[in-house]
């Protein structure tokens, strides 16, 4: 009896040891929400070799190597025939004809399925209401999965629990979207702009990055706000009318020492530091780096032989200062590639299906499609 018992601490020790910890590490649990960074990647479903793809790599991959923060786009398909059905919801980069990631469930599940298997992390989900569509669509969406017992109610005017408390009460996944909140039916997915601010989101030149409260339009003050560093690139192409593409090929150096100039600004401008640093093609450059120096934690390591690892191990002995990060912001060796983003031109939205054929002569001119 004795040998089991001493076998059974030794076995279950661990996991006691890893209930204590709060997104990867114990000095964070004591933190409140809104006190923590969190990196976001922008249109996380769109990864891949598609043309409008964002990302190289998959949500789940993204969660289990330390991203903490998804962006999603809202999009119903025209070929969709019922509506109402909570699967007709899907994620799109602006036309399903150029990316369809497929319905928003599916990734509602995989998300909670890897809640499920990680007990002690805290996720947000923010969502681009492309069109403006009823609150009754994304809300069914997550009805409809398996989310729901995850997802956190913050109640205005209350201070935010700290990640230990909302780990405590299994409560740990914290939804917004930018248009059509309704808090009466739907409390927990809340007005993002009622709670956080965001810098201009259409940057074209990697010098012209800045801190100017792009949205809401009209905020008086940035008081007691949370708010969103965006910090990815394009540039434009010009076929008639104006293009604007991700760039691929400078993501290593855009997340590299010119996302610490930014958040260094912007921490500046505003008296405190991001709580939400959004990038593209983020495994490029330092960002995970970066946002584990601005928690004032070691920074993750990544064992790739283990898939299901949700909360990344700490490097032994690694820097947790910003000045021990500069050393890694270098960029590797660039990918040639053309993306396109979710941004209008200034002339109005861009028609789906001229849109579709400007991507499609875009690929075949850089050989990315045959």
């Amino acid at each position: 009896m004795v040998r089991f018992s001493a076998f059974a601490i030794l076995v279950f020790l661990p996991r006691f040891v890893l209930g204590t910890l709060c997104n990867g590490h114990e000095s964070l649990c004591s933190r409140t929400y809104n006190e923590v960074t969190y990196l976001i990647t922008h249109d996380s479903y769109a990864h891949g070799d598609n043309v409008a793809a964002t990302q190289n790599e998959p949500i789940l991959q993204q969660l289990n190597k330390g991203v903490r923060g998804l962006k999603f786009s809202a999009v119903l398909p025209e070929f969709v025939k019922n509506k109402d059905d909570p699967r007709s919801l899907h994620l799109c980069h602006t036309s399903c004809t150029i990316l369809d990631a497929g319905s928003a469930v599916d990734t509602l599940n995989q998300i909670a399925a890897w809640l499920k298997e990680n007990p002690g992390e805290v996720v947000t989900i923010f969502w681009n209401n492309l069109y403006n569509l009823e609150n009754r669509y994304i809300a069914s969406a997550y009805q409809a999965s398996s989310i729901m017992p995850y997802i956190y109610t913050f109640e205005e005017g209350s201070p935010w629990p700290t990640l230990k408390e909302m780990i405590d009460s299994g409560k740990r996944l914290v939804n917004f979207v930018d248009s059509g909140a309704d808090p009466l039916s739907t409390p927990w997915l809340m007005d993002e702009f009622a709670n956080v601010f965001e810098t201009p989101y259409d940057n074209t030149n990697i010098d012209a990055f800045n801190c100017v409260v792009d949205r809401p339009a009209s905020l008086e003050s940035t008081d007691g706000m949370m708010y969103v560093v965006n910090h990815f690139l394009y540039g434009v192409i010009q076929l008639g009318m104006k293009i604007e593409v991700p760039q691929r090929d400078k993501a290593a150096n855009t997340n590299g020492q010119p996302l610490e100039k930014h958040v260094t600004e912007c921490s500046e401008t505003f008296k405190r530091k991001p709580n939400f640093i959004e990038v593209d093609f983020y495994e490029q450059g330092a960002t995970l780096d970066y946002v584990a120096a601005l928690n004032g934690v070691s920074s993750p390591i990544i064992d790739s032989a283990d898939t299901k690892q949700g909360t990344p191990k700490a490097k032994s002995g690694s820097g947790n200062t910003l000045e021990d990060v500069r050393d890694r912001l270098l960029p590797s060796r660039p990918i040639s590639h053309v993306l396109i983003d979710n941004i209008t031109s200034a002339g109005g939205r861009i028609e789906p299906v001229f849109y579709a054929f400007s991507i499609l002569a875009l690929a075949v001119a850089n050989g990315i499609y045959k």
